[in-house]
């Protein structure tokens, strides 16, 4: 699994009734705790590997991880990626 780079604003994402509470649950570990890998959660949590892959793969489908081929990482946003706008929220 990849890594990430994050960006901040807590907006949407917890108000998404599109996304189940383990994706929510996911995406506020690795917005809030510097988690820099998707299975550095898994050690905060007692999901296995299998529940964190499906978290992430729910995220990818609603847009709030994606993969940038680029720098080879996953980017991850509190809102989906058709609303990022890199220079408010690239830390």
């Amino acid at each position: 699994m990849g890594n990430f780079k994050v960006y901040r604003a807590f907006d949407e994402f917890l108000k998404d009734p599109n996304i189940s509470l383990r994706a929510k649950g996911f995406l506020t570990m690795v917005l809030t705790n510097n988690i820099t890998t998707g299975f550095e959660v898994e050690k905060y949590c007692s999901d296995s590997k299998e529940d964190i892959k499906d978290a992430l793969l729910e995220l990818r489908i609603a847009k709030y991880i994606r993969y940038n081929s680029e720098t080879n990482m996953l980017e991850a946003n509190a809102v989906p990626y058709d609303k990022w706008n890199e220079e408010e929220y690239e830390l």
